[in-house]
């Protein structure tokens, strides 16, 4: 009989061990749940703590109803080291993850994986520029890479600037942000989409960040200026920022900001009229800029700092990462600056993805 109990309680004992190795097991994936999509809401890209592996998607409905950690719920892996940006083409959406050197392809409407894009050493943006082609940045290599939208191949590598970032398709041709990464660059690479050949360098202002089109199909390059520091972070030189307006090839306009202002994150209005950007030597507010101006604004239409900007369907979005620690925020304006509603989404929210 005790030869029983025993044997009973080392069955019970078993069980419970084994319980515990896999209810500590399971604490360590991310949740398993479903994705709510619905028309007229908006995803943040939020690039997580460097060297975490935290990066993460939310998306926002129009009701400001918040859904986090999208990717990571329904398929039950994380995302990576960086989440840098967020392109939709047809129905699918590519993620970019800048330092864990991959694009995450996720079916737009329930982010199940459709495929994952590991041929990029520092991939940072996306941009489609035919029904089977598009191009990704990549800052490491000072390069575009031409993606087959079919099979998700690389087909051609183009050689640009130093260290290129943010890209716009227009009229046939890829202007590209040459920033320089963390030195010294002040071109845009202009491509030509069908042929796939770097047919003209620009030279705009120093470290440009941000490129929009407006309606009647001028370029807007918005550069933040070149800052150089000593070993202890001590400012040794700089260069002022700069609003330009390129025409065909051809640089019609230039709008100079105060030195030691470092201008950012330059989005556009749906009817492609009214600019909108980040300015300020420390603390940075948001300003509107008319394409048809002549001088930049003096008073700000939004007095709050953001680490990144969107605009979609008449409303202004800015991003805040608190203290790049904890879970940020996103705010949506009217196009005056009007603030209409704010919900907490990831860590460190740097990007905005309208479908």
């Amino acid at each position: 009989m005790k030869k029983i109990i025993n044997k009973t309680i080392n069955k019970i004992t078993s069980l419970i061990l084994v319980s515990v190795i896999i209810s500590s097991c399971s604490s360590d994936q991310p949740e398993i749940c479903t994705f709510e999509y619905s028309d007229n809401g908006y995803f943040v890209t939020n690039e997580g703590n460097f060297g975490s592996g935290n990066g993460s998607v939310s998306f926002v409905s129009i009701d400001g109803v918040v859904q986090n950690n999208i990717f990571e719920c329904v398929n039950s892996s994380y995302l990576g080291d960086v989440v840098q940006s967020m392109t939709i083409i047809d129905s699918s959406a590519y993620i970019v993850i800048n330092n864990s050197s991959k694009i995450e392809v996720v079916d737009v409407e329930t982010m199940r994986s459709l495929n994952t894009i590991n041929t990029v050493l520092s991939p940072r943006y996306i941009t489609q520029v035919s029904s089977t082609k598009a191009y990704i940045s990549d800052w490491e290599t000072n390069s575009i890479h031409v993606l087959d939208l079919n099979n998700l191949e690389i087909l051609s590598t183009i050689n640009v600037g130093n260290g290129p970032e943010q890209m716009i398709f227009s009229n046939g041709y890829v202007y590209v942000c040459n920033v320089g990464g963390f030195g010294y660059e002040k071109t845009i690479s202009v491509i030509d989409a069908e042929n796939d050949v770097v047919i003209n360098t620009i030279e705009v202002g120093d470290k440009p960040n941000s490129i929009v089109s407006d309606a009647n199909g001028n370029i807007w390059v918005l550069c933040g200026g070149y800052t150089e520091y000593d070993t202890d972070w001590t400012v040794l030189s700089q260069t002022a920022g700069s609003l330009v307006k390129i025409t065909g090839n051809s640089i019609m306009s230039t709008f100079n900001f105060d030195l030691g202002n470092s201008p950012s994150d330059l989005v556009i209005n749906d009817n492609g009229t009214s600019l909108f950007y980040s300015d300020g030597s420390w603390i940075k507010n948001v300003y509107k800029f008319n394409v048809s101006n002549l001088e930049l604004p003096t008073t700000p239409i939004i007095s709050r700092n953001f680490y990144g900007l969107g605009y979609n369907d008449g409303y202004i979005y800015g991003s805040d990462a608190v203290d790049y620690v904890q879970n940020g925020w996103s705010y949506k304006y009217t196009e005056s600056g009007t603030i209409l509603d704010s919900v907490q989404v990831g860590i460190i929210p740097g990007g905005y993805c309208f479908n």
